[in-house]
């Protein structure tokens, strides 16, 4: 499997993008250091000294770091561990509505943040019930003119491609 790696904004934040689609779209798996059940290949990444939370999506990884670990050393080691992983045996998870918001917050991290950051824009999350994501447009993005667009076609659908469970996002001021 090709794998080509994209740092972010976040110095912490690194993403493994992947040649072939590895999941089903609509699965996701979320895990960090505190994370009991996931799959056995979020835990392997999570066992790499200085990883601290990973979001496997159907096309990429998504690992966080700490501050002092050196992505020289954790790249090659987090590779490894996605090209030695059968994929023919992963199976999601059940996530309560804890994870389903480190999950969100894991995706906007890694596709939408990257983007709205580009313009000057931000969002931070304010609530997430009955499949319905609140957020608050920052920065450039609030009170511009394509907001609405922004939210409903780089944020909303972007959420809804990886995670059955958000249905709707909505701007609270």
């Amino acid at each position: 499997m090709l794998i080509e790696t994209e740092d972010t904004l976040n110095p912490n934040v690194c993403n493994f993008y992947f040649d072939k689609t590895v999941l089903n779209y609509g699965d996701a798996e979320y895990a960090d250091q505190k994370t009991k059940n996931s799959s056995e290949l979020l835990q392997n990444i999570l066992n790499v000294s200085g990883v601290v939370k990973v979001l496997l999506l159907p096309d990429m990884l998504f690992v966080q770091k700490e501050n002092q670990a050196d992505w020289s050393f954790l790249r090659p080691l987090i590779m490894a561990e996605i090209v030695d992983y059968d994929f023919q045996k992963f199976h999601a998870f059940d996530f309560s509505k804890q994870d389903i918001m480190s999950q969100i917050e894991a995706l906007i991290e890694a596709k939408i943040r990257p983007y709205l950051m580009r313009d000057g824009g931000n969002l931070a999350v304010l609530s997430f019930d009955n499949g319905i994501l609140k957020v608050h447009l920052q920065g450039r993005c609030h009170g511009c003119v394509h907001a609405a667009q922004t939210l409903k076609n780089a944020v909303e659908s972007t959420l809804k491609k990886y995670l059955k469970s958000v249905s709707l996002v909505q701007e609270e001021n």
